[in-house]
């Protein structure tokens, strides 16, 4: 039986504060990798996998992040949203579901199948720790087209100390965690209570998330992330954490601070407004905004 994964991502073990993914590099299925798909997005080709019955199996070497990048085929005049999912499978035990629904992106061509238009793109991000792993593709329910994926792994490198902290436009009071004996104030963040952070590119954004731990949750819970600019999804993000021994909310004492976990991303010219909400029902993640 399918189960949400409680998958051990150590970010705070594997990867220092001052780290980041940067480059992206395409990964290649270990079987039925001639079964590929070019679409042509922005003049440039980009190789895509289809998860048929038999899914994809890739082999990925941590620690470092895994991008899925994932379209749907439709027929050329097809123009509505289009629902679309799979499973990703973490060492032939831990399961994670993934839901899409985007709009065609009438731009996008295939060499192979001239007559389809293609989806925006959903991205789903995952924390990978040091090690080899074997990550399998699923398909979930049967759709008239297969899926199309493109796994990417992500490099990090060192950010430096031009970082400036920002402050949600809209948000309740601020919630300090102490961490070792040291106060550092966090937003407060859920399904219910999205943030809206603002941005002036070009920049990265770190997000830097602990998840509040009540006393009916285990010692490990995974959480997700949803990132948006205006009608645009930026990512959805998955995270495991455990509850923190070193750090403790000294205004909410019946709650324990997870251990943090981070995401970012690139903040193109311009000012931009990002929306920020936990994807899951009754879990309230604190949140901290980095940009450099």
């Amino acid at each position: 039986m399918s189960r949400i994964v409680y998958y051990k991502i150590f970010a705070v073990i594997l990867f220092s504060i001052s780290d980041i993914y940067l480059y992206g590099k395409l990964l290649r299925p270990v079987r039925d990798r001639d079964q590929k798909e070019i679409l042509i997005i922005n003049s440039k080709r980009r190789v895509y996998y289809p998860i048929r019955d038999a899914g994809l199996l890739y082999n990925v070497s941590g620690p470092t992040r895994a991008e899925f990048i994932s379209r749907y085929p439709v027929l050329r005049g097809k123009r509505k949203s289009h629902s679309f999912s799979y499973d990703i499978v973490l060492n032939g035990k831990d399961t994670i579901k993934v839901n899409h629904r985007y709009k065609v992106q009438s731009s996008i061509r295939s060499i192979q199948h001239p007559k389809h238009r293609y989806t925006y793109s959903g991205n789903y991000f995952i924390n990978i720790p040091k090690g080899n792993h074997d990550i399998e593709v699923l398909v979930r329910e049967e759709l008239k087209y297969p899926v199309l994926l493109r796994l990417l792994s992500k490099e990090f490198e060192s950010v430096g100390k031009d970082q400036k902290v920002l402050t949600p436009m809209v948000h309740k009071d601020g919630v300090m965690i102490d961490v070792s004996g040291k106060q550092i104030n966090y937003f407060e963040c859920s399904k219910d209570i999205p943030l809206q952070i603002e941005a002036t590119g070009l920049k990265t954004m770190r997000i830097i998330s602990r998840l509040e731990f009540t006393d009916k949750m285990g010692n490990e819970e995974s959480y997700r992330i949803h990132i948006k600019s205006g009608k645009k999804v930026v990512g959805t993000y998955f995270f495991n954490t455990e509850r923190s021994s070193s750090s403790k909310i000294p205004t909410r004492l019946d709650r324990v601070p997870g251990k943090w976990r981070s995401c970012e991303f690139k903040v193109p010219s311009g000012k931009h407004t990002y929306s920020v909400e936990v994807s899951d029902k009754g879990k309230t993640v604190l949140t901290r905004f980095m940009l450099y």
